[in-house]
C-alpha cells in the first residue's frame, strides 16, 4: 500500500533532513513543502483537496492543520536528543540566554538542564501572542540568545536578538513516519474535496494587495501590473503602536527581474490587523538598480570579546552622531556588517540601508538614490583613480545634504583628494584583522555553526578544542570571510554532530597545498597574464595591502591599481 503523504516543514532547514530520512520509507509517497502556521494550513488544505492520505508537520503548525483538515495529521515531536543538541550548541555562547516556548518545550528542556547543570533560564508561554511582549522584556533584561520554536525564533530575530530554532532530528522524523503509516492503514481513505475560491475585486486604481494577519490575500487590484507581481509578501506579527500605521519600504525583484518598490503599511480595522502593500515600478534605470543594493535587515550580531574588536565597536558607538565614516580594514573583516550596525543604531530601524561600489557611484545622480535610503555604504573607495576624486566628492556632498549617512570602505589608510578623509567631520574606524581577534575565534565558529545549522540543516553543532586550536594557528589572510567559507565546507562534509580536528587539519593543509601549487601556473599565458598573476600573488601574500604590494614590486600604487583593472 502506497501512502500519499505531505510533510509541511515549518522551516526551510528541515527539508534536507526530511529528504535524507524518506529514502528509507518505501511505503510513503512523500511530498515536502515549506510553510509555518497559517502558511502551513493553506498547504494542508490544498493537499486535502488533492487527495493526500496523511499530513505530517510539527508543533503549532501541526496543531493548526489538525483543526483545519479532516485527514490524519501527525505531529513530529521534539525528542530529548533534539533538545540536547540545541542546549549543547547554546552552552558555548558566553551570553545571557533563555528558552522560550510552550510547556511541551520547556518541560522537556528542564530535565536536561537540571541534569547537566547548564546555565540557561526558561520561560513558559501558553499563547503565541505572549511571545513578543516576553522577548521585549527579556531583551531589556540583557538576554541576547533565545531558543524556541519557529514563532519564538522569528520574533527574536525581528527584535534583534540571536535566535536558535529548536529543530526536530532524524529520530523524531522516523517516529513520525512510522506513526503516519500506522494511522493511514486503519483510517478511512474517503476525503471531501473543498473548493474555496475567493472572488477577486477588480478596480481601475493603483496596484494594491491586502493581507490578513493569517497571511491570506483578502483583496487585490492591479492596474500598472497585469497580475500579482510579488507573490511572496509576508505579514510579520505585531500590532501597530497606538492604533496607528506602521510603514516600511522595500525593494524587491519580481519574476521578470524588474525591481519593484513596495510600501507596506500595517493598519487596524475593528481590532484586526491588516497589511496594505502598494506596488510601484522603479523609475531608476536598470543599470543603476543593479549597482545599488538596498536592504532592510535587523542589527547584526557583533562578536567583540577581543580587545581589538571591542575598541572598534566602542569607537563606533561613541561617534554615532556623525554622518561621515571611513572604515579601514583588510578584505573579509566585516566592514559591510559594521556599516549595517551603524545604520540600525543611528536610525533605530527606520529607513533603508544601501551599498554601492565606488566605481559605480560615478554613473549615478543624487536623484537616482531612493529617498527612503538613510545609510549608503560605498565599498572599494580606495580604488578610485586620483583624477576622479573631486567628482566623487561633489556627489558625496549632494548626498550628505539629503541627510544620508555615508560610510566609505578602504583596505588601507590612504588620503584622497585634498586629504578629505582627515576632515574633522570624518570619523576613521580601523577594523581589526581576524589574526588580531583570537578571543573572538571560538564564538565566531559557534555562530557560523549555528548559521549553517539553521540555513542548510547541517548536523554539526560544535568543534573540538583541538580543532579550534588548529584554527587559531592559521593566519587567515581572508579574515572572517575565509573562516566562514572553511566552516561551510566543514559542516557539509561532517555528518556527525562534532567537527573533529582531522577534518580541520585536512582543510587547512589543502590551503597550504594550493598556495604552494600556485607558482606552477604562474608562467602560463601571455606576458600580460603572467604579470597580472604575479601581482595578484604578491597582493595576496601582503594581505591585500596595496601599498605594501606596490613597494615590494617597486612600482607606484596607481600603476598597481591600473594593471589589476586591466
Amino acid at each position: 500500500m502506497t501512502i500519499k503523504a505531505l510533510f509541511v516543514a515549518p522551516y526551510a532547514a528541515m527539508e534536507n533532513l526530511i529528504d535524507e530520512c524518506r529514502e528509507q520509507q518505501k511505503e510513503l509517497d512523500l511530498t515536502i513543502r515549506i510553510g509555518n502556521l497559517q502558511e502551513g494550513v493553506s498547504l494542508a488544505r490544498q493537499a486535502e483537496a488533492e487527495g493526500f492520505d496523511v499530513i505530517i508537520s510539527r508543533g503549532g503548525t501541526a496543531k493548526l492543520i489538525g483543526e483545519a483538515v479532516e485527514i490524519p495529521v501527525i505531529d513530529v515531536h521534539v525528542s530529548g536528543y533534539d533538545m540536547l543538541r540545541v542546549l549543547t550548541l547554546a552552552n558555548d555562547f558566553p551570553r545571557k540566554k533563555a528558552i522560550v516556548g510552550f510547556p511541551a518545550i520547556t518541560g522537556g528542556a528542564k530535565a536536561i538542564i537540571d541534569l547537566l547543570d547548564i546555565p540557561i533560564d526558561m520561560f513558559t508561554i501558553h499563547d503565541e501572542d505572549e511571545t513578543e511582549a516576553l522577548l521585549r522584556r527579556l531583551k531589556q533584561d540583557g538576554y541576547e540568545l533565545i531558543m524556541g520554536d519557529v514563532v519564538t525564533f522569528e520574533t527574536a530575530s525581528r527584535l534583534g536578538l540571536l535566535g536558535i530554532l529548536i529543530q526536530s532530528g532524524r529520530e523524531s522524523i522516523f517516529d513520525a513516519f512510522t506513526e503516519a503509516k500506522t494511522v493511514s492503514r486503519w483510517l478511512s481513505q474517503s476525503r471531501q474535496e473543498i473548493d474555496r475560491f475567493k472572488g477577486i475585486l477588480q478596480a481601475t486604481a493603483e496596484d494594491v494587495m491586502v493581507l490578513s494577519e493569517q497571511g491570506d490575500v483578502v483583496y487585490e487590484q492591479w492596474q500598472d501590473f497585469s497580475s500579482r507581481t510579488i507573490p511572496d509578501i509576508r505579514f510579520e506579527k505585531g500590532t501597530p503602536e497606538d492604533g496607528g500605521a506602521n510603514r516600511e519600504v522595500v525593494h524587491v525583484a519580481n519574476s521578470d527581474g524588474q525591481t519593484v518598490k513596495v510600501i507596506k503599511t500595517k493598519i487596524m480595522i475593528n481590532g484586526t490587523a491588516y497589511l496594505v502593500c502598494e506596488f510601484f515600478r522603479q523609475p531608476i534605470h536598470q543599470t543603476a538598480l543593479d549597482k545599488v543594493k538596498v536592504h532592510m535587515q535587523p542589527a547584526p550580531l557583533i562578536i567583540h570579546q577581543s580587545e581589538a574588536m571591542n575598541t572598534c565597536l566602542t569607537m563606533i558607538n561613541r561617534c554615532l552622531s556623525y554622518d561621515l565614516f571611513v572604515f579601514i580594514g583588510e578584505r573579509g573583516t566585516g566592514k559591510d556588517m559594521l556599516a549595517r550596525y551603524v545604520h540600525v543604531q543611528k536610525n533605530h530601524g527606520e529607513g533603508l540601508y544601501a551599498s554601492v561600489k565606488a566605481s559605480d557611484l560615478m554613473d549615478l545622480g543624487p536623484e537616482e538614490i531612493d529617498t527612503e535610503i538613510r545609510t549608503l555604504y560605498i565599498h572599494a573607495f580606495d580604488r578610485v583613480e586620483d583624477g576622479s576624486v573631486k567628482v566623487y566628492w561633489r556627489m558625496i556632498e549632494a548626498l550628505k545634504e539629503r541627510g544620508i549617512t555615508l560610510i566609505f570602505a578602504m583596505t588601507e589608510e590612504q588620503p584622497f583628494g585634498e586629504n578629505r578623509i582627515y576632515d574633522d567631520e570624518m570619523i576613521r574606524i580601523h577594523i581589526p584583522a581576524l589574526a588580531n581577534r583570537n578571543e573572538d575565534l571560538k564564538e565566531l565558529v559557534t555562530s557560523f555553526l549555528l548559521h549553517f545549522s539553521q540555513t542548510l540543516g547541517t548536523s554539526a553543532i560544535r568543534m573540538t578544542e583541538k580543532g579550534l586550536n588548529l584554527l587559531a594557528e592559521y593566519s587567515w589572510p581572508g579574515n572572517v570571510s575565509e573562516l566562514k567559507a572553511l566552516l561551510q565546507e566543514a559542516v557539509i562534509l561532517e555528518k556527525g554532530y562534532v567537527i573533529e580536528h582531522p577534518l580541520i587539519e585536512r582543510l587547512l593543509n589543502r590551503k597550504g597545498m594550493e598556495t604552494g601549487g600556485t607558482s606552477s601556473g604562474l608562467l602560463r599565458g601571455t606576458l600580460e597574464q603572467i604579470e597580472k598573476k604575479i601581482i595578484e600573488k604578491v597582493l595576496e601574500e601582503e594581505g591585500f595591502n596595496q601599498t605594501k604590494a606596490a613597494k615590494r614590486l617597486q612600482i607606484n600604487r596607481s600603476t598597481l591599481w591600473r594593471k589589476l583593472k586591466d
